[in-house]
Formats: C-alpha cells, structure tokens, sequence
C-alpha cells in the first residue's frame, strides 16, 4: 500500500506531525497531481498561506519522509509525493525523474535500477538520476 493511501492524519499522526490544515491542503494538492509539483504552483495554490509557512510545511514533510524533492533548476524546486519505504530516516528514491523540455512536467519514472552506486573512499546516502526529453504528451501533439 503507498503511504498516500492511508488517510493523511493518519500518515501525519504516525510520523509524529500535527494533522494541520495547511499540511493536510498540500498534501490533498500534491496527491491531485499526476507529476511533480513546482513550489510556484504550491504557493499560488495555498493562498492565502504565505512562503513562510509553506516553507515550513514543506520542510516537516521533507523530513519525516512524506515528500520528496523530485527535481530543482534554477530557483524552481519541484515536490512529489514519497511511497510507502520512505520515512523520516531513509529516503528510497532509486528511480529516474524525468523532465519534458517542452511542457516542463516533472515525473518520478519507476524504471528498474539493478546498479548501486559505489565510489570508493565515501559513504553514498542519497543519489537521484534526472534526465530530459520529450514526454509521451508532447510526443503526441
């Protein structure tokens, strides 16, 4: 079962986080979407909640394994939603995050990964794969 699955106060209740209004909107938002979401997108969507708090919010979730940071360019940060093996310990994301050069849409694709990463000498604790082209969308249009 993904973690969003289970009602949201009880994914937040179970990571020790206040079932807030602000955090339970971001992640009916975040939940809402088939791709990653922008921070632009999230603090329009949350108004009247401002950068601040949502900075905030977004920082718990972050850090208790709920979300995850998909991809970053520039000053845009996007966020998705994380699965089930994520917590506020380990964030799992062996999986590619793809970019479309045209639409600007973020995915988190669950292609098989079979190779861990090694470089010797240090202690890998997160690694993300981003690549970028055209998405399926686009391609048909």
């Amino acid at each position: 079962m993904e973690i969003h699955q289970l009602s949201w106060k009880e994914v937040l209740n179970s990571r020790s986080l206040k079932a807030t209004q602000v955090r339970l909107k971001l992640l009916q938002i975040l939940e809402q979407r088939t791709s990653a979401t922008p921070y632009s997108i999230l603090l329009k969507s949350m108004t009247p909640v401002d950068r601040v708090t949502l900075y905030r919010t977004l920082e718990s979730l972050l850090n208790q394994g709920i979300i995850h940071e998909a991809y970053s360019e520039h000053e845009e940060t996007y966020f998705a939603l994380c699965g089930r093996e994520c917590n506020e310990v380990n964030h799992n994301h062996k999986h590619i995050h793809f970019k479309c050069i045209r639409c600007n849409e973020v995915t988190c694709m669950h292609a098989s990964l079979q190779h861990e990463i090694e470089v010797p000498g240090v202690e890998i604790h997160h690694w993300s794969i981003v690549a970028t082209g055209i998405c399926n969308h686009c391609c048909k249009a």
